[in-house]
């Protein structure tokens, strides 16, 4: 039930409500570290390409100092959520996943090629990673190859996130990639299991697209030119703020669920500005996406684009993308216990929620 990246923690349990999925509990903590001197004015020569020169934390950050140091609230997390057994997935890229085509052969041959393969490319030793793989669907393959999908992070890393949050309350149970939580999503959400799916995870240090057929994750593509650190860089250049201004100016501009109408769109023209092109630039990589699963797949083609992650909260994001696309394009919704969300956007919940999932042992 914990989604831990660099910018952010996400936290939530689900329920089950007559059949249908609930969110029962929700916790989260926002890490946009501001400048060390926020109350000063930005530097005429402050940087504008280097995370790590507005004070945000980094991946390198993340693993070397583990949670315990964005955790600051572990205090609220007390009698929140039932139970301390919990699953999680390091986003950000932290956990790698990739997908291989590899002659047909045994399946223990195949998982060893594939073991073998993923350590040469991490430049370790197969010892030295946890390695899961996974025959992916055959519409994928050609005739004389078999697919695969392997998930892979290093040893030290996984049992120090286990450390950490068990110092906190929670007994990690299991370590998920970022595609498969996706796809997990996309399946509490989308009823039918037949509609091909784009899931895409908006994070800050990359979108992750996924195509989702039958629950599982048949094609993803992580796009680093494309997380919302580019865009809020972007902002924060135009109006010579921090991140976290950035941030709250892109994201209070108006509610997501307001018909799109450019004639009368609130934003100023510098946030218009860098929005259209970041949106552009998306929309541009998910069109590829799409002309090559239809080459690839044949059978394969997405329905319906499905939105989750941070950048569910940039205004009006849905209906533009829908217009760039030419896809029905969502943003992840889940119906809340008690209404305690307000009115921000669940979608930034759903991979938290899809690792929830996994106690129910339906997906």
């Amino acid at each position: 039930m914990n989604r831990i990246g660099c910018h952010e923690v996400k936290m939530a349990q689900v329920c089950k409500l007559n059949g249908s999925w609930r969110l029962s509990s929700i916790w989260s903590i926002e890490n946009p570290v501001p400048y060390k001197s926020e109350k000063k004015e930005l530097p005429p020569d402050r940087p504008h390409r280097d995370p790590e020169s507005f004070g945000w934390t980094t991946p390198k950050d993340v693993l070397e100092h583990g949670l315990t140091p964005l955790l600051t609230e572990v205090e609220n997390l007390k009698g929140l959520f039932q139970g301390k057994k919990c699953a999680a997935t390091l986003s950000d890229g932290m956990i790698d996943y990739r997908e291989l085509d590899l002659p047909i052969c045994d399946p223990s041959e195949a998982r060893s090629i594939v073991y073998s393969e993923v350590a040469l490319e991490a430049g370790c030793d197969p010892s030295e990673l946890i390695t899961d793989c996974w025959q992916l669907p055959k519409s994928r393959s050609r005739s004389e190859t078999s697919s695969y999908a392997a998930a892979s992070m290093k040893s030290t890393v996984a049992e120090q996130m286990a450390i950490d949050l068990l110092k906190i309350g929670f007994d990690c149970q299991a370590m998920d990639a970022m595609p498969c939580a996706l796809a997990r999503a996309t399946q509490m959400m989308i009823e039918d299991e037949k509609c091909v799916t784009l899931a895409i995870d908006l994070g800050y240090s990359q979108t992750t697209i996924t195509l989702v057929q039958n629950g599982e994750p048949v094609l993803t593509r992580s796009l680093r030119n494309c997380g919302l650190l580019s865009l809020l860089e972007s902002v924060a250049k135009s109006f010579e703020v921090s991140l976290s201004d950035a941030q709250t100016l892109l994201f209070q501009s108006s509610t997501v669920d307001k018909p799109y109408d450019s004639s009368q769109e609130k934003f100023s023209n510098p946030l218009r500005h860098c929005l259209e092109s970041y949106l552009q630039a998306l929309s541009i990589e998910i069109n590829k996406t799409i002309k090559y699963s239809d080459r690839a797949f044949h059978s394969i083609a997405p329905e319906v684009i499905l939105l989750m992650g941070a950048g569910v909260k940039i205004p009006f994001v849905a209906k533009i993308l829908e217009q760039k696309t030419s896809l029905p394009t969502l943003l992840w919704d889940m119906d809340v216990s008690n209404g305690q969300v307000g009115s921000q956007p669940i979608g930034s919940f759903a991979v938290a929620a899809a690792l929830s999932s996994l106690a129910w042992g339906e997906t």
